[in-house]
């Protein structure tokens, strides 16, 4: 994921959430960019874009 969305801009972290109970991925995560303007074009490129065979929904998530 940090190769991929670094593209687009420095990240300044990425959160993989766990499911606790199988100690896997929930299949979400957070990346959190330094400046604003890069994550939107993170978001404007990436919304509805393949990885590793799935289609990823992107989008800004407040606090």
């Amino acid at each position: 994921l940090r190769e991929i969305f670094g593209a687009y801009g420095q990240i300044q972290a990425i959160d993989l959430p766990m499911n606790r109970q199988f100690n896997t991925n929930r299949g979400t995560a957070y990346i959190i960019y330094y400046e604003v303007a890069d994550a939107e074009k993170a978001i404007s490129h990436m919304h509805e874009a393949q990885l590793d065979g799935a289609v990823i929904n992107v989008s800004i998530v407040l606090p």
